[in-house]
């Protein structure tokens, strides 16, 4: 008897200190989406760095990532993210978390951080973040993003669905993506909505609703998109 007493306490002990664990967690995760919220605004507030309103406007999708430990290639390695798509309505999801896969992402010699935010311009290159086995510059093209709207008329995104921005000088060198992916981080999306979810019902499934840090970085997309189409 004393033995399941002391079995049954032992149970509701940990339960109850697992849920300031979870909630530190989900304070993490909440706390690394203000970071990136905070990183795209300084990114579109330098004219020389930012997404052009109007491709931010026609966007279905976004990914904002940082990297780390780059080579003289960047080797991308440890980087995280967070990604969002819009609805049939033209709004924002919840945000997906994100992770890196390894690939080269232009010329940066000695680079050990470089942070990096990918457009997605259509339905092809929503898969990337859905599909695993696709890889940037190999099954869905990608290049460097115009910055401007005279730019704008030489991109075709039915060929070149993902546009690149970056605040590393000479992160792209001119030159494409060669190879190199994101993925959902599972443990981290656990984390924050509380259960296991594939990223397509993450992103597009209606399985969760936007967190209030969501709701912020999608109202700063919305602000610099209108700002541009004015």
């Amino acid at each position: 008897m004393k033995s399941s007493r002391s079995l049954f306490l032992g149970v509701i002990l940990t339960a109850v200190l697992a849920v300031p664990i979870c909630g530190a967690s989900k304070n993490k995760l909440d706390a690394r989406v203000k970071d990136l919220t905070d990183y795209f605004d300084g990114m579109q507030r330098d004219p020389n760095k930012a997404v052009p309103g109007e491709i931010l406007a026609k966007a279905q999708g976004i990914v904002i990532m940082r990297h780390y430990k780059a080579g003289f290639i960047v080797g991308v390695s440890g980087g995280h993210g967070v990604a969002l798509v819009k609805n049939s309505e033209g709004n924002w999801g919840p945000v997906g978390f994100v992770k890196a896969g390894e690939g080269s992402f232009g010329f940066q010699a000695g680079a050990q951080r470089s942070d990096l935010i990918m457009v997605l311009m259509n339905n092809n290159a929503l898969k990337v973040l859905t599909d695993p086995n696709l890889k940037l510059g190999v099954d869905v093209r990608a290049t460097v993003g115009p910055k401007s709207a005279g730019d704008q008329a030489n991109i075709k995104t039915d060929e070149t669905p993902v546009l690149l921005y970056g605040d590393t000088k000479g992160l792209f060198g001119g030159a494409a993506v060669e190879t190199g992916g994101v993925f959902p981080d599972d443990g981290d999306n656990a984390e924050y909505y509380g259960k296991k979810l594939p990223m397509n019902e993450i992103l597009m499934g209606n399985a969760v609703q936007p967190s209030e840090a969501s709701k912020a970085l999608a109202a700063k997309i919305d602000q610099f998109a209108k700002a541009g189409t004015k």
